[in-house]
């Protein structure tokens, strides 16, 4: 792609991270930009891990949360209660993310790799209660697990992966679409716009964990490859 049009894109992307998706109610929820979203999904685990994990009895990820970002994201109806889905994820938490959380940033650049695709497998048979749905986990991690290397899924980011690389048919399988990404990533990083935002939503102990998250990983970063491969 043009570097122009690259530049482009990537400003565009960056005064969209604070202003509200049009797709969620009247279009003027903050919860519903891309720094809502990863506070309210990130940072509400940041603040549980800091409090020995104790919520008073709810779920760690509202049922609201989950409706901002199925709407924010377009992602498909599968027939499954926000609420279900909220429940189904607090147990998908507390076993598969509260006993490694603090581990995650130690592991190696592989090692997160693999845990991505492993988390992402496993939530997309656990958490949704229909069926197998590795693009509605995809979505779903891609903002509550910023310091792991996921790359959301749908079927225009496999159409556009698989132009990219010149593939003959694109892939149906997350694991195989991961290393697509992760081989196409490392050749448009280059261009990818890599100045990260401030974060303006939230409590000061929310901006101060975006903020470090966004110093610490390349979640921006993936996320303006998202953004250029969505553009096409």
């Amino acid at each position: 792609m043009n570097t122009n049009i690259c530049s482009a894109i990537a400003q565009h992307t960056a005064q969209g991270w604070s202003r509200p998706s049009v797709l969620v109610g009247s279009g003027n929820d903050n919860r519903s930009s891309h720094n809502g979203l990863l506070t309210i999904f990130y940072s509400s685990l940041e603040r549980a891990a800091n409090y020995g994990w104790l919520n008073a009895g709810r779920t760690l990820i509202d049922k609201t949360y989950i409706n901002i970002l199925w709407q924010a994201a377009s992602l498909p109806p599968i027939g499954v209660e926000p609420t279900k889905i909220a429940s189904n994820l607090d147990a998908f938490i507390r076993s598969e993310l509260e006993p490694i959380w603090q581990e995650i940033e130690h592991l190696s650049h592989d090692e997160k790799h693999r845990l991505s695709i492993r988390l992402i497998q496993q939530a997309a048979a656990e958490v949704f209660g229909s069926g197998y749905q590795e693009q509605c986990a995809s979505w779903l991690l891609f903002y509550l697990c910023p310091q792991l290397p996921i790359f959301p899924i749908s079927d225009k980011l496999v159409q556009a992966v698989a132009g990219r690389l010149q593939l003959s048919e694109p892939t149906a399988d997350y694991a195989d679409y991961h290393e697509q990404c992760r081989q196409l990533y490392s050749r448009m990083l280059p261009n990818i716009h890599t100045t990260t935002p401030a974060a303006c939503y939230g409590s000061e102990q929310d901006r101060n964990n975006i903020d470090h998250i966004l110093r610490g990983s390349d979640w921006w970063q993936r996320h303006c490859f998202i953004s250029q491969l969505l553009a096409r």
